[in-house]
């Protein structure tokens, strides 16, 4: 019986220290795992930004180049007719368009959808114009007619869109 409890007595603690000794190195090792995830994350934090940025950037510059007042206006050409000159600007819109169509990648859904609208919103301004024109109008007509329909607009599209590109990328940087 003395035999038992003199056992017990050096493997009750021995037991504790080993089983302490167990819980440290696996703490410190989660510790190391958990720092070595920060500093990768940190990484490539620094090395997604600046394509996020310029996401944001390039879908501004997007919702500007498509703006219809402002397309209609550098895309004019006294060569060609109204529906010369309005299938020209959607031909231009939709290839803008799927130029940066990567860029919904690093910007939320919310903006993306900003941006679809923005694009759906300058193709139906345009086309409305194109509609009011008569048939035989020139492309200083279309123009005419674009701007006179931006100008009783309270807010163009474009310009929402791009505020909440501008809201969202303060929020995120």
């Amino acid at each position: 019986m003395d035999y038992l409890f003199e056992l017990f007595k050096l493997l009750i603690p021995s037991g504790i220290v080993g089983a302490t000794v167990y819980f440290v190195i696996q703490q410190y090792h989660e510790n190391q795992e958990k720092i070595k995830a920060l500093e990768l994350r940190k990484q490539s934090k620094d090395h997604v930004n600046p394509t996020k940025i310029q996401a944001y950037e390039r879908l501004i510059l997007f919702l500007e180049r498509i703006s219809p007042d402002k397309l209609a206006m550098r895309s004019q050409n006294s060569k060609l007719t109204a529906q010369q000159h309005q299938m020209a600007m959607l031909t231009n819109i939709r290839n803008e368009f799927d130029h940066n169509l990567t860029q919904q990648l690093y910007v939320s859904s919310e903006a993306w959808k900003l941006v679809v609208q923005g694009k759906e919103e300058a193709i139906r301004i345009i086309n409305i114009s194109a509609s009011k024109c008569e048939e035989n109008a020139s492309s200083f007509d279309l123009t005419q007619m674009i701007l006179s329909v931006t100008a009783q607009l309270e807010h163009l599209p474009q310009k929402v869109a791009i505020e909440g590109l501008k809201r969202e990328f303060r929020s995120r940087f």
